[in-house]
This record gives structure tokens, C-alpha cells and sequence, in this order.
């Protein structure tokens, strides 16, 4: 449980802002109902029941965007329905809401739904005067406080996404090549594997290594080398598929993950790929680089492990046969 939290922000803060509406407007509802405020009562415990079945749902699922746009939603009307019953009392309770929808959609959702709500409460206290505001005054200084509140919050909120963006891109990506990194391999083995399992779906595993690369960097320096790597997976992606991923498994090993792929179509695309890298990865002396290539089908009640493994060995039989083929495990 601890760890989803860790791993996805998102769900954390859906999470967080469940638990602080359960907790925080519970007791004001119960309060309202009980001094006879039903309106008022039954919105606020309305609002906790949304607040839990939308946590409950992200965590069921998966899937925060949905509930958290459907708690969002369900925020703004009950504000705006309680600022109505309640007046000047209930306008205290817009600014903590206009936090926490940033939490729970994008910055540009959050922001669209705020001037919406916004909107509507001053269409409504100019068509009913003294039903929300007390003064024009009051009413001008609402709108100045939350308008700056609400820019603020966007701001923040839009620098700590692009900041969560780029930590996910350092974190998933390998720096030097652009391809996806070993943790990120890792991942997307279990959910082939389990897409295998549950709905049957074929899935092909590359590994290739280029042949006699520790060569490049003994001659040419090791920037050459760097060189040599880099331009390798724009080759490689101009020859797959959008859906295929490339993955730099370490050093000059990468791994082509490959789904709805046949075996016969596997070993196909392993030699189209081996022919291109040696037609078009050249040194900078001039000589063409050439790769081995070992390829696996994933088999029934096989883990990931085992399957990376196979591909492994056919990649050593490759090497031990001389190189610059394809075998398939």
C-alpha cells in the first residue's frame, strides 16, 4: 500500500484529499442535520460518499484521471450549493476546494473548473443580491482573492508537473541513448507477462549486442563509442513498429519488446534489423558495425526471468557462431 503511494503521485494526492474531506466535512455534515440545515447536510455527506467511492475506485482500478475528475466535479457543485444556503459563511469553504482540485486533475482541468465555479456563483449573486455576498464590496473582494489564488495555484501546480515529468523521464530512460532503462525493462516484462496470461496475447523478446564494440572505444576513444550508441536507437525505431520498445539492457545489449508479434514474423524483423545495422551504422573510420541477435518467444506459464534468459543464450550461440547472426531461443 505504502509503495503505490510512493509510486504514483497521483493516487497519493486523490488519496490524501479523500481522507481530508471524510475526516474534515463528516462532522460539519452531521451538524447541519442535526441543527436542521438538511440541504447543507446531505451536500456535504454527499460529498464525502463521492470522495470515498472515488478513492475506492482509483485504488480498485488503477485509473486517478476518472475519479479524480469525477471528485472535482462533484466539488464544485457542492460548493457552489452550499455558498447558496449558507452565504457569506459558506465562501470560506471555495478557497480550501480551489486547493484541492489542483490535486486531483491537471492544472488546465483544474483552472477551467475553478473560473466555471466561479462564474457561476457571481451569475447567481447578481441575479439574487444579498444571497451570496453581503456587499458589492464583499463581492469584489471575493472575486480579487480567488482569482489570485487560483493563478497562484495553477502556477505551482503546473511547475510540479512538468518537475514530476522530467524525474519520470531521468528515472525511466536511459541518458546517453534515449532508450528506456533496465527498471523500466523490468516493468514492461511483467506487464507482458501478465497481459500473456490473461488474455493470451503474443509477445516477442529481441536481445541484440553489437559486435566487437569494446574495439570502437579502444581505438576511437570512448565518446566515439558514446556516439556509435546513441545513433543506434533512431536505426533501430525507424525499422519498428510505434508500439514496439527498445530498452538499453547495459553496456552495448539492448532489448526489443515486441507485442502481438508472431515467431516466424519475429526472426524476420531480427534479420531486417541486423542487415540495417550493418548498411547503415558506420565508424567513424568507415567501417560498418554488424550485431548478434537472439530472439524469444514468450511461452505459456513462463516468467519474465526465464524468458529474458532464453534470449540470452540464443544471444550467446549467436556470438559463439561468429557473429553477425540470428538465433532464436
Amino acid at each position: 500500500m505504502l509503495k503505490r503511494l510512493q509510486d504514483d503521485f497521483y493516487l497519493a494526492m486523490l488519496t490524501l484529499v479523500g481522507a481530508i474531506i471524510v475526516l474534515c466535512i463528516t462532522p460539519y455534515g452531521i451538524y447541519r442535520l442535526y441543527h436542521g440545515n438538511y440541504i447543507v447536510g446531505i451536500a456535504d455527506l454527499l460529498m464525502v460518499l463521492c470522495a470515498i467511492i472515488a478513492t475506492r475506485m482509483a485504488w480498485r482500478t488503477g485509473d486517478t484521471v476518472k475519479p479524480g475528475l469525477f471528485m472535482a466535479l462533484v466539488f464544485c457543485f457542492g460548493v457552489v450549493l452550499v455558498c447558496i444556503n449558507l452565504g457569506v459563511d459558506g465562501l470560506f469553504w471555495v478557497y480550501p476546494f480551489l486547493v484541492f482540485i489542483f490535486f486531483l486533475v491537471s492544472p488546465l482541468k483544474a483552472f477551467v473548473l475553478l473560473i466555471t465555479m466561479l462564474s457561476c456563483l457571481l451569475l447567481i449573486a447578481n441575479l439574487r443580491p444579498g444571497l451570496v455576498f453581503a456587499s458589492q464590496f464583499q463581492m469584489v473582494s471575493f472575486i480579487v482573492t480567488t482569482t489570485v489564488t487560483s493563478i497562484f495555484a495553477f502556477i505551482f501546480a503546473y511547475r510540479a508537473q512538468i518537475q514530476r515529468r522530467e524525474l519520470k523521464r531521468l528515472a525511466t530512460t536511459d541518458s546517453l541513448t534515449g532508450a528506456a532503462n533496465r527498471r523500466t525493462l523490468n516493468d514492461q516484462l511483467a506487464v507482458a507477462i501478465n497481459e500473456h496470461q490473461r488474455f493470451g496475447r503474443p509477445y516477442g523478446l529481441m536481445l541484440l549486442d553489437l559486435d566487437h564494440f569494446k574495439q570502437i572505444n579502444d581505438h576511437h576513444g570512448h565518446n566515439v563509442g558514446d556516439q556509435v550508441l546513441a545513433g543506434l536507437i533512431p536505426l533501430l525505431q525507424s525499422m519498428l513498429r510505434q508500439s514496439d520498445q527498445v530498452f538499453r539492457f547495459g553496456g552495448e545489449e539492448f532489448v526489443v519488446l515486441l507485442a502481438d508479434m508472431k515467431p516466424a514474423d519475429l526472426t524476420k524483423l531480427a534479420e531486417k534489423i541486423r542487415n540495417g545495422i550493418a548498411s547503415y551504422l558506420i565508424t567513424p573510420d568507415g567501417s560498418h558495425m554488424t550485431t548478434s541477435i537472439g530472439v524469444a518467444m514468450l511461452q505459456p506459464d513462463e516468467n519474465w526471468e526465464a524468458w529474458l534468459h532464453r534470449a540470452d543464450m540464443a544471444l550467446y550461440q549467436a556470438k559463439h557462431e561468429g557473429r553477425n547472426k540470428v538465433v532464436a531461443g
